[in-house]
């Protein structure tokens, strides 16, 4: 092997390993959506095999046929995979019931096709079978993309969050792309086989690159409060009685305040107040009191009567319990350190 196919097969298989982290990630992550987080997991899962197929049949000869056909197999449950995540994190009623398996017994009869298929028969069964399996792959592949896009353009006319939607199409995209490229790859006179590997990593890295910096798996994460009753007028009331209680009142100020001693004086459960706080103000609960807490700082360090006070001094003053946890609500919200803020203030 050269070294430049070295370096191909060292490339093409980031994506696959990429893939395979992400699933576990996905499948043991408790928190969000769990059954959209399976789904999605289980999918990466098909996409790194049938991925490293493709690695396998670029740089080994003679692979075996029954991994190239159980390989194409799995092709068949990515999109069922799509459909069923994009219904699961779209659609707060969604649960999982036994009928949906429905959906995977093309790529379940594909995948025993694989295990039954011998290299001689390669030679003995006609041409135009395997013609009709390869349209049968792909073109499942394709309708399921085409079904779950027309699904996401649905939900996002009925209210899918801006987050959900734009998730949603990033991946739908992205599968598409993998999709053009392996049916590209069938004219291997136009298309070298290793660019489907190869794009899949560019295309993994990429998506994930931008899902993480944009936080829109985060959007997600509501999905837990699913169970959670609480019509919009219930919502609107008791945030405005945090807002009371957190703000006006100034108990932000108490290092003792958490999400249990406040939910106990507004006299509802810890999880519809963590709700509540969770679709008002976009932030979970130490992240809303903290910004709070770091602006009562600010006040103090702009303040002349509190020049002689030190950092801890400050820190505890506006109701942070500990030093590491006001130097770093301090620097996300100011993008300095509260020394630095000082020092920047005194000139």
């Amino acid at each position: 092997m050269s070294a430049s196919q070295l370096i191909l097969v060292l490339f093409s298989g980031l994506g696959v390993i990429h893939g395979l982290f992400l699933a576990v990630f996905l499948w043991t992550n408790s928190k969000a959506n769990i059954i959209a987080n399976r789904l999605l997991g289980i999918l990466l899962i098909m996409l790194s095999f049938r991925i490293g197929k493709s690695v396998f049949l670029e740089f080994l000869e003679n692979l075996d046929a029954k991994f190239i056909f159980i390989g194409l197999g799995t092709m068949m449950a990515i999109g069922p995979l799509f459909y069923l995540y994009s219904q699961a994190i779209s659609d707060k009623s969604f649960h999982w019931i036994n009928k949906r398996l429905l959906h995977f017994i093309p790529s379940l009869l594909a995948i025993l096709f694989g295990f039954w298929i011998d290299e001689s028969d390669l030679k003995t069964l006609p041409k135009l079978l395997f013609l009709l399996l390869f349209i049968s792959y792909y073109s499942h592949y394709l309708v399921y993309l085409i079904i779950t896009k027309v699904y996401i353009s649905k939900q996002r006319k009925t209210g899918l969050s801006e987050g959900k939607y734009k998730l949603l199409n990033l991946l739908f995209y992205g599968l598409l792309i993998v999709w053009a490229v392996y049916v590209l790859n069938l004219f291997d006179e136009l298309v070298p086989y290793i660019v489907g590997p190869v794009i899949y990593t560019i295309v993994a890295y990429a998506i994930s690159f931008i899902v993480i910096s944009k936080g829109y798996l985060q959007d997600t994460e509501h999905d837990k409060y699913k169970t959670t009753r609480v019509s919009e007028e219930q919502t609107d009331y008791l945030f405005s009685k945090v807002i009371d209680l957190v703000v006006n009142q100034k108990q932000y100020k108490d290092p003792e305040l958490t999400l249990k001693s406040l939910s106990s004086q507004l006299n509802v459960s810890t999880q519809v107040l963590s709700m509540v706080i969770n679709q008002k103000s976009e932030k979970n609960f130490n992240s809303f009191v903290n910004q709070y807490r770091v602006e009562e700082a600010i006040q103090l360090l702009n303040d002349t009567n509190f020049k002689n006070f030190n950092i801890s001094a400050i820190a505890f003053e506006s109701g942070f319990n500990s030093i590491s946890s006001f130097n770093s609500s301090f620097k996300k919200h100011t993008n300095k350190t509260p020394q630095a803020y000082r020092q920047q203030v005194m000139k």
